[in-house]
């Protein structure tokens, strides 16, 4: 649509609630929580985002699979309703 892709929604998304996060909380709780984040810890969380980045984009795959298989088949539906439309007038009109 805007060219928004899930990967930039929740880039976007990550980045907005830390912001929110740190615009509420104040310097030294900012400092304590820093400093009980092991680099352990933060390479977990940093694992775990890119693991929920990659599912993503293999949901967003999936669903644009699945989209065009929809779209296809609705495509096939109207070319058969006009095809059985126009036998059916064919018919009609030279009875």
């Amino acid at each position: 649509m805007f060219g928004l892709t899930i990967e930039a929604f929740v880039i976007a998304f990550v980045i907005i609630g830390i912001v929110v996060y740190f615009k509420m909380s104040t310097y030294s709780e900012r400092a304590e929580y820093a400093e009980d984040l092991s680099k352990e810890q933060l390479k977990s969380l940093v694992y775990s985002l890119a693991k929920s980045l990659k599912d993503s984009k293999e949901e967003d795959e999936r669903l644009r699979q699945k989209i065009e298989d929809l779209q296809f088949s609705d495509s096939l539906q109207r070319e058969q309703t006009k095809f059985l439309t126009a036998n059916v007038n064919k018919t009609a009109t030279t009875v």
